[in-house]
This record gives structure tokens, sequence and C-alpha cells, in this order.
């Protein structure tokens, strides 16, 4: 009887067989464990772009794939779906194996492929990379059985082919919106008001199409002449559109000066920098480029001590598993960085910033709010509230501060109340809205102007500065 079970069941049916005995497996249990082996094959194929290099192989595996995921809705034999799935991890190995043989053999003509898909070749010139990727396939099919010389003649017909559609799509998406660009510039007359720009975009068209011309199968240095020819032409067109507001009296000269200073001052008020024009415009575009390069180089250490702490929790697991136990510590630690991660997608840039303050959650409401001197939540800001709702149900067993602040205009002690006011605020709007979170522990507390994030002596400083936070602190 055992050898008769070994035969029938892999060790996931093994382990499938245990759950149901059980009485405990659920859904996903059962698919879990059925496929486990059969799901890490196909990211492995697809990390190696197996359906584009192995088609034959993977195609097969495919059928028996989904033949399993059928036999499983219809609950059919294990026997059955661990043969189906056995067969699919087979192929997709061969797959794989099959795949680094067409790097080799195939390699000038997985290149032509990738230039072609960066010149957007499938959009701007279907046919041509429809007829390519026939071609391709074929040849990938004939290496995969065997037949490499005959692969390597239809490999150079797609290698002519992807070039081909390279050259179409780089005419077509690149000089041909170029040109009809520069037509339009004509027709509005831009000369004018942006005569250099204008004639920048015309110099780019014509060494891009001698390029092409010249050498169709060195498309680099052409691609990128077309695309900045393509950027010349509507950044002629938008000075002219600018500059003919000036010219109109719509917008006067002084105007159209502090205009330009306005994209400096936001990059400053991100940095957290006050930005004066007093001396032009060279000395704060220095102070921020420096301001920058700081930035960046404080990013890369990060990342280094980054990457040494990861090493080093490898190393531990590492050893915990060695010593066949792993700490709940541990586990717990892996749970709240998964939740974290979980939260931190749910929002967009616009509406907060989640951070980690060792294993509480911080959800920064950047994009909530008040009207100066107010209290009252705008119904603008319930999408975001809602999205705080659901972070707060990834975090069930857990503390929750709501944190209100104010920028430094105003009274010490009238900021300090208005910062209440609003936490109160937020705090009743939640306790409203989920219902099912009610035994969760909730304080709301304002802090008034005592803990800025940013320069008070910029607008765009204090905005950050009158903000929500929430504060979630886990319960381990």
């Amino acid at each position: 009887m055992r050898n008769m079970i070994t035969r029938i069941f892999s060790f996931s049916g093994l382990v499938l067989l245990i759950f149901l005995l059980a009485g405990t497996a659920s859904a996903e249990d059962i698919r879990g464990n059925l496929f486990a082996a059969a799901d890490n094959a196909v990211k492995a194929a697809n990390e190696a772009r197996a359906h584009i290099l192995a088609p034959d192989n993977y195609s097969k595996a495919t059928a028996y794939y989904k033949s399993a995921e059928d036999k499983l809705s219809r609950k059919k034999s294990l026997e059955g779906i661990n043969s189906d799935l056995e067969k699919a991890v087979k192929h997709l190995r061969a797959a794989v194996a099959a795949t680094r043989v067409a790097e080799v053999s195939l390699a000038s003509e997985i290149q032509a492929r990738n230039d072609a898909e960066s010149a957007e070749a499938e959009k701007y010139a279907a046919e041509e990379w429809q007829e390519a990727e026939e071609l391709f396939a074929e040849a990938a099919r004939r290496l995969e059985g065997g037949n490499i010389n005959s692969a390597k003649r239809k490999g150079a017909d797609a290698n002519g082919k992807y070039r081909a559609a390279e050259l179409a799509a780089i005419k077509n998406n690149y000089l041909a919106e170029a040109r009809r660009l520069i037509e339009l510039a004509d027709k509005q007359k831009v000369k004018k008001l942006a005569p250099k720009t204008l004639e920048q975009a015309r110099s780019l068209l014509a060494d891009a199409e001698k390029k092409l011309n010249s050498n169709r199968y060195d498309t680099d240095e052409a691609r990128s002449l077309a695309r900045q020819a393509k950027y010349q032409a509507k950044h002629a067109l938008y000075l002219n559109e600018v500059l003919q507001g000036v010219k109109d009296k719509e917008l006067s000269l002084e105007d159209f000066a502090l205009s330009a200073e306005k994209p400096l001052e936001r990059v400053g008020s991100a940095l957290d920098m006050v930005v004066e024009f007093d001396s032009g415009l060279d000395k704060p575009t220095k102070e921020l480029v420096a301001s920058i390069e700081r930035l960046r180089k404080d990013s890369f250490e990060l990342s280094e001590r980054r990457d040494e702490i990861m090493a080093l929790e490898s190393e531990l697991r590492l050893l915990e598993q060695k010593l066949g136990t792993q700490s709940n510590r541990m586990k717990q630690q892996e749970e709240i960085r998964r939740k974290f991660v979980q939260t931190e997608a749910m929002f967009d840039s616009e509406e907060a910033s989640v951070y980690r303050q060792g294993n509480n959650v911080v959800i920064r409401m950047v994009g909530l709010n008040f009207d100066s001197g107010k209290s009252v939540i705008s119904s603008q800001y319930f999408v975001t509230l809602r999205k705080v709702i659901d972070a707060m149900r990834i975090f069930p067993n857990s503390e929750v501060t709501i944190e209100g602040h104010t920028d430094s205009f105003g009274g010490d002690a009238s900021n300090l109340v208005l910062s209440q006011k609003r936490a109160d605020a937020v705090l009743t709007y939640l306790q409203a809205n989920m219902n099912d979170l009610q035994n969760q522990k909730i304080t709301a507390v304002g802090f008034g102007e005592s803990r800025p994030v940013a320069n008070n002596e910029t607008a765009e400083g204090r905005k950050r500065n009158r903000r929500i936070d929430l504060l979630i602190k886990p319960i381990l």
C-alpha cells in the first residue's frame, strides 16, 4: 500500500492528503500544495523569457498546467492532476534549458528583437513586427528540435525583419511625428518667436534621416536624434505659445520672469530649502544641485547599509533554520515588513507617505489639507481616509494615534487647540466608518507647531507641516 501511495502522490499530494484527512484544507491550501513546484517552474521560465525563446516546450507546459487547473476545478483525482503538473514542470525545465541555447545560437536575432521592441515596432510597424515574430518563433522551435543550422537560417530571416520593423517604427514614430510637429510650427509661424529652437528641431530631424539612410543597421544614434527632434519641435510650439502671451500683453515681462522662478521654488521646497532670486538664478541653482548631490551620496550610503542589513538578516535566518527553530520575534518582524509593503502600495504620492519607525508604521496624509484656521474635513479627502481605514485593517492588533500638527504661523496655544480639533475630526470620521474595528484602541493628540517636518519659512514647507499623521503601533 505504501508503494502504491508513493507512486500516486507527489510530496505535495501527500501533504494535501493529510490536510484532507484532518478536514482542515482550504481551497488555497489545496492549490498551493499541489501547484507549488509548477508555479516555481513557471516563474523561472517567465524570467528566462521561455515563451519567446522556447515556444514549443512552453506551449506544451501551458497546456498541461491548464489541464491540471481544469481537473482541480472539476475535483478530479489527484493522480491525474499530479501527472499533468509533472509533465508541465518537465516541459518548463526543458524550456529554460532551451533558452540558454537560444541565447547563444540566436544572440544577434535576440538583440535585433530587443532593438525593434525599444523602437515600439509592435505599435508603429505592426505588420513587419508580426512577420519577424513568426520567423523568430519558428527559428526557436527548430532550435528546440535540435536542428541548429535550419534554426540559424530562419533566425537570419527574422533578424532582417526585425531590423526592417525597427527602421519603420523609428520613421513612423519619431521622424513622422517630428515632421508633423515642424509643419504645425510653420503654420503657427513659430519661427518669429522661437526661431532657434525650431531650427534645432529641423537640424536634428535632418541628421536623423541622414543617419538612417547611411546605415540602416546602426539605428541607436538615429533613434536618439529623432527623439530629440520630436522634443525640440514640441518645445518650440510651447515657447511660441508662452511668448505670444507676452507679446499680446496677456503676460507681462515681470510675470514671465517670475514664472521661470516657480519651478526652482518648488524644487527648493521639496528639499526643504529657502530659495531666493535677488541675485538671479545661478546661485539658487548651484545650491539646489549641491543639495541633490548630498542626497544622492546619502542615498548611496543608505543603500549600502541596507544591503548589509539584509545580508545579516539572511545569515540569521539560515542559522536559525540550521538550528531547527525560528524565533517568534523573527516571524513577527517578517509579518510587519510584509504588511508595511502592503500598506505603502495602497497610497499614491499625492495622498500619503508611509514610513517605518522600528516596528511602528506612520501614514503621513500629505494630501489631506484643512482651510486656514479650520478643522472641518472636506469631502474630497474621504477617499484617502477610507484607504486609511483599510490600512488599519491590515494591523488589527495595534494601538493607533492620530496626530494633529500645524505650521508655525499663529500663537502656540491657538495652534495646539487647532491641531487637537483637526485630530479629533479625523478620529470622528474613522470611528463613524469602521464598525469592524471598534475594539481597536485609537486616540487623537494635537501637537500644535512643536513637531515640524519641513521649513516654516516657505509656503510649501508650511503646507507640509499642516498635517495629520497616523501612527500605528502593532502589539507584538
